[in-house]
């Protein structure tokens, strides 16, 4: 059982792995938040993921979630990192860079790509 409280996003993490025998398969990570997401990340070889997702609480009647797979995933640069928060993103082939509150954000030098999905959802 998992227990969050707040009203955060939650990220779903999907990679390869290898099992005791050698086999390869698809494992799935429930992340709850940006730091653990990119901390993952530095540790999973690229080649492996296969996709990463965002979970929103949507308000309304009864329980909703939103989910949404990211395109691109970048760490900011050094000098905007305090403004838009550790980790900045793409999702459902939109044009636009958001921030964690998923507010939009302009070009800035020094971002580093940690993720980018290819067109068939591999890794680009």
């Amino acid at each position: 059982m998992v227990t969050r409280s707040l009203e955060a996003p939650w990220y779903l993490l999907v990679h390869d792995v290898t099992c005791h025998r050698g086999q390869r398969v698809s494992q799935t990570s429930l992340v709850a938040c940006e730091e653990a997401l990119g901390d993952m990340l530095a540790e999973i070889v690229a080649a492996d993921i296969r996709g990463i997702g965002r979970l929103d609480r949507r308000h309304g009647p009864g329980p909703c979630w939103g989910l949404q797979w990211i395109d691109a995933l970048w760490k900011p640069a050094p000098e905007e990192a305090r403004t838009v928060g550790c980790l900045l993103m793409r999702c459902d082939a939109e044009p636009v860079v958001r921030d964690a509150f998923l507010r939009p954000v302009g070009e800035v030098a020094g971002r580093r790509l940690l993720y980018e999905r290819a067109a068939r959802g591999g890794i680009a």
